[in-house]
């Protein structure tokens, strides 16, 4: 094969899946697009180019899995929800010793962590968890000093089954985070604020739950991250509806999946204030779910170029020092704004 470079793609006719094939497809890479049913998918018409196999793939069934990975360079797990498949997909990647990427898994972290790991594995390659840890982090490494960190991150967009089967797990047990609580002096404790201070007009018209997430949490057991606090931005309706339909876990993923937002929009709004300077920064993706696809490619290509590492990273940390803000800018569909206000 020489040079050459395969990616497989677990759930290529999904919005995330797809989406991170476009964004590689400029590049000089061979791809296996793995999907549910091969006819529909060949309908669909996505996939036209000569380097491009489609591969109809059980989770359930190794024989199927094992010739769509063997010899490949990079495995992108795209199949929801994440709670079912993303520990199969790491342990296929694991056996084949293929470096491997999910837009979520973040519990896969703490479960193998004391495991040794002979690939590179990166967990929370997304939107949230993802481009906001890796605001977070890279925040922190460049100031120290007490500060007050604020993150907003959510906004408007259209729920998979899959991703809303994630979100009636999160809740369930609270495993993604921990409701109406912040961080004050390193330890998580009761919130403070019940909403963010200042925001602007683009987060204006959405409710907001006090809520350090699993990916903030990973982050201030590793750094000295004193003084946090975290919000979850959703429609006013939506929070509403959900919290009359809580412990109804059919009802809501039926209500997540049913509703329709035309206008999406993900964001993340960061805030550093310290004694001398508000330091804002405001992310908008306008499909979140595209823009995860996008986030995944970039992920791969870091993985493919830089320096190997074994292990399983979240992408805050794995790419701490990769220029990602940058290779986002030159993305359709993203926006970034930042803002300094001196005292």
């Amino acid at each position: 094969m020489g040079n050459r470079q395969d990616i497989c793609i677990l759930g290529g006719t999904g919005n995330v899946g797809y989406a991170a094939y476009k964004a590689l497809e400029k590049s000089n890479y061979y791809f296996r697009i793995g999907v549910r049913n091969r006819d529909k998918a060949e309908k669909m018409n996505l996939y036209k180019r000569d380097n491009v196999q489609l591969f109809e793939i059980d989770l359930d069934k190794s024989s199927s899995v094992n010739e769509f990975c063997d010899g490949a360079n990079i495995i992108i797990g795209a199949i929801g929800p994440s709670t079912k498949y993303s520990e199969k997909m790491l342990k296929i990647a694991l056996e084949m010793k293929i470096p491997y990427i999910d837009p979520g898994g973040m519990y896969l972290k703490n479960k193998y962590s004391n495991r040794e790991i002979d690939i590179t594995a990166i967990v929370g390659a997304g939107l949230f968890p993802g481009v906001s840890g890796w605001l977070l982090y890279s925040e922190l490494k460049r100031r120290g000093g007490k500060q007050l960190i604020e993150i907003v991150i959510g906004g408007k967009y259209n729920f998979s089954r899959g991703a809303a089967i994630d979100y009636v797990e999160e809740i369930k047990e609270n495993t993604a985070g921990v409701p109406m609580a912040c961080i004050r002096n390193g330890n998580i404790v009761p919130a403070s604020s019940m909403v963010p201070s200042n925001i602007i007009s683009d987060v204006c018209g959405l409710a907001f739950l006090p809520y350090v997430t699993e990916e903030i949490q990973e982050i201030i057991y590793t750094n000295e991250a004193l003084n946090i606090d975290a919000y979850t931005a959703v429609p006013k309706e939506m929070f509403t509806t959900l919290n009359k339909l809580y412990g109804k876990n059919e009802e809501i993923i039926k209500y997540l999946v049913k509703g329709n937002n035309s206008n999406q929009r993900g964001i993340i709004q960061f805030k550093r204030i310290s004694e001398n300077e508000t330091k804002t920064i405001f992310i908008r993706g306008s499909n979140p779910g595209d823009l995860t696809g996008k986030i995944l490619a970039i992920s791969a290509n870091a993985i493919l170029y830089g320096k190997k590492k074994r292990g399983i990273f979240t992408m805050a940390n794995y790419l701490s020092d990769y220029p990602l803000i940058d290779k986002l800018k030159g993305i359709k569909g993203f926006e970034y704004r930042e803002e300094v206000q001196y005292a």
